[in-house]
């Protein structure tokens, strides 16, 4: 048996955990449908970007806490440039797809959404996250991060404003020296490829 629930969205085809898909007898009626948690919602969009732009590198993460959830993706160039704006504006239709509602902030409230969101065959989505986000950048600490931020860095080499960094990059030796204390181990030996 398949531990995979697949599902048309917006004629797109996901899969999630197969603990996605729940059942409820509320009020004596049986009702199917599928849980988009933070978690879940991460996935999909994940998924969209992997299947319609595959020359993008693109990260989910999730967070629950009390009184809501939200979702962040990253998505970037593989070098860690930003991903032209019409295809972005595409990835970010998502965020008002799969939100749980938006907040308010001439009454400053939060509004859910009224409206029903199904699967193309008409199976019900629900309990989604308060909140997306989708950023036109790598997720920080990636070697694409980095490698964008070494690019910035470059482009800048004449700019008065970088003359202290420049200093402290070449006592520090190189770029990613420079920036060893700001990650982790595992990332230090992901970037040493990249820079070297």
């Amino acid at each position: 048996m398949s531990k995979k629930l697949k599902f048309k969205l917006n004629d797109n085809v996901f899969t999630l955990p197969l603990e996605a898909y729940r059942e409820s007898n509320w009020g004596g009626t049986l009702e199917k449908y599928i849980h988009m948690s933070a978690k879940n919602t991460a996935t999909v969009i994940k998924q969209y970007v992997k299947k319609e732009f595959p020359q993008y590198k693109v990260w989910g993460v999730s967070d629950t806490y009390s009184g809501g959830s939200s979702t962040r993706v990253y998505v970037c160039n593989p070098d860690g440039s930003s991903i032209p704006e019409n295809d972005y504006k595409k990835i970010q239709q998502w965020k008002w797809i799969l939100s749980g509602g938006s907040f308010n902030g001439m009454e400053d409230i939060y509004e859910y959404r009224e409206d029903e969101l199904t699967t193309d065959a008409g199976m019900s989505l629900k309990y989604f996250p308060s909140y997306i986000f989708i950023d036109n950048k790598p997720k920080w600490g990636t070697p694409e991060y980095w490698l964008g931020e070494y690019n910035t860095y470059k482009e800048n080499l004449t700019n008065p404003d970088y003359a202290r960094m420049r200093e402290l990059v070449n006592k520090a030796g190189s770029f990613l020296e420079y920036n060893k204390t700001y990650m982790t181990k595992g990332e230090y030996n992901r970037c040493l490829p990249l820079f070297s």
